[in-house]
């Protein structure tokens, strides 16, 4: 009687354990072939980041340097710069289109590996160029919205 008490828990056990294998497999490849919902609203914040960013460093650059020569007031804008901006900002808005929103990440790798690279190199340019605190402030928020959307595309960011 006791022995046929084990055999039966035994048995159940196994069971159980035979059954929950598909269960725990299923829910480690549910995503296999999309992208998590997470993985959606952190691309469209990012997408939303790096616009506000390059509107900001837009806006910052385009007033430029004010100095005093020879009594008079000189602005100088580096109109180098704001091109690398108006450029990377088309990139970033094309990228919003690609994704619709942020909604269909597969479709847009392409150009979110363009905008990251993109945004390096604008960032390794002005980095190098401005020395003033408004567009450091500004090129901070660019880097912190590259990374998101680096994780949130799951690629590489390379410094």
């Amino acid at each position: 009687m006791k022995r046929e008490r084990i055999l039966t828990r035994f048995l159940i056990a196994l069971a159980l354990l035979i059954l929950a294998f598909p269960v725990v497999a299923s829910a480690q490849i549910s995503d296999r072939y999309g992208y998590h919902r997470q993985d959606r609203m952190d691309a469209r914040d990012a997408i939303a980041r790096l616009d506000n960013a390059t509107a900001r460093l837009q806006n910052d650059l385009s007033f430029g340097r004010s100095r005093r020569v020879l009594g008079f007031q000189v602005t100088t804008v580096d109109n180098n710069a704001l091109a690398e901006v108006r450029d990377f900002r088309a990139s970033v808005r094309e990228l919003r289109r690609a994704s619709a929103g942020g909604r269909d990440l597969s479709g847009s790798v392409d150009e979110a590996r363009t905008v990251l690279d993109r945004g390096m190199e604008l960032d390794r340019y002005l980095r190098l160029r401005s020395g003033r605190a408004d567009v450091d402030a500004d090129l901070s928020d660019l880097r912190s919205g590259l990374h998101l959307l680096a994780d949130a595309y799951d690629l590489n960011l390379r410094y």
